[in-house]
């Protein structure tokens, strides 16, 4: 096992981020959060751009602008990507189960969005472009499937080295699933992508695994009670997709509440939020008939690590950046993003 690594990776002032989403239920917090922390001038969010997963990539499109209207923040380019994984080997995979056919919750299946924002370039060529003209500023937050991410490095190799760092919500760390019995949905829904993005990262890769995302001790009745009593436009449409997703299907039990890839936002504005981060060679397996999609990691330590694992993060201050993004105008919420 690789040694416990202490990870400085303190946010400068105005950090640089494009996010890459699937724009399902927890994907559009995650940019509720990072939003609100733009807003405040705290970040600068470039560029959403957007990947097949959750949901259709027309449907993401349509809830990344679902999201930018009601926190007020059109002004965000948008970029549509990939419509389907690389090779789409595996069988139709879609989180439909937990996220409803339109990723969220299908609270807003049939009621129109303008879209007509979107911007005409391609989201890989978008992403080439941000990190080039950022050299070495930008983080790139992956929240769905790496199918924008595996094409840009194919079709421009300077990308890896262009970008700061990538954080990842995706894969697993001891073998546990959540698609299959060994494989997390961001990594089964287009491992081949995920292979490639592995090869070519150099050690500027922050992996959080399903795992860590299902030690979360936050309570569905803490969601309800404190952070749902808050009252406007942006808490109100993330309140109601939680509530559509977690209570429409009591045959999907699922303990406390993961918004896993707003663990990773949290993660990028408060890097203190990890408790553990350890380093490893990681990779991915292909060709298993039961382990397609699983994580594979150099425990033998004979390869160079090149990525940083996020094992366990302080659920306390998440549920604080909960609040804050809820109602991120209060004394409290500001001090969370000055650290």
């Amino acid at each position: 096992m690789a040694e416990k690594q202490n990870i400085q990776i303190k946010n400068k002032e105005r950090a640089k981020v494009v996010v890459d989403c699937d724009a399902g239920s927890d994907d559009v917090f995650a940019l509720a959060m990072l939003i609100a922390a733009h807003k405040l001038e705290n970040i600068e969010l470039l560029a959403i751009t957007c990947v097949d997963g959750n949901t259709s990539v027309d449907n993401v499109v349509k809830n990344v602008f679902r999201t930018l209207h009601v926190c007020d923040a059109s002004n965000i380019p948008v970029f549509k990507g990939a419509n389907s994984a690389l090779l789409n080997l595996n069988d139709e995979c879609k989180n439909i189960a937990f996220h409803g056919l339109d990723g969220l919750g299908d609270v807003f299946v049939n009621k129109p969005v303008d879209i007509r924002a979107l911007k005409e370039e391609h989201a890989v060529c978008a992403l080439h472009r941000i990190s080039n003209e950022y050299h070495g500023q930008v983080t790139v937050i992956c929240l769905g499937p790496m199918t924008n991410i595996a094409l840009t490095m194919k079709m421009y190799p300077q990308f890896v080295n262009s970008v700061d760092k990538f954080l990842v919500m995706g894969g697993n760390n001891t073998a546990v699933g959540n698609t299959t019995s060994q494989a997390e949905f961001n990594f089964y829904a287009d491992p081949e992508s995920v292979h490639i993005v592995l090869s070519n990262v150099k050690k500027n890769l922050y992996l959080l695994p399903w795992e860590t995302c299902m030690r979360s001790t936050i309570t569905h009745e803490w969601r309800k009670t404190v952070v749902g009593k808050i009252n406007n436009p942006v808490n109100n449409f993330l309140s109601t997709i939680d509530d559509a997703i977690y209570d429409k299907d009591k045959t999907i039990k699922v303990p406390f509440y993961r918004p896993c890839d707003a663990f990773v936002s949290a993660f990028f504005l408060r890097p203190d939020i990890a408790k553990s981060i350890k380093m490893y060679h990681i990779d991915i397996e292909l060709n298993g008939k039961r382990t397609r999609g699983q994580v594979v990691i150099d425990h033998l330590m004979m390869n160079e690590p090149n990525a940083y694992i996020i094992e366990e993060i302080n659920y306390e201050l998440f549920k604080d950046l909960m609040i804050f993004t809820a109602d991120p105008n209060t004394e409290k919420s500001r001090e969370l993003l000055n650290w």
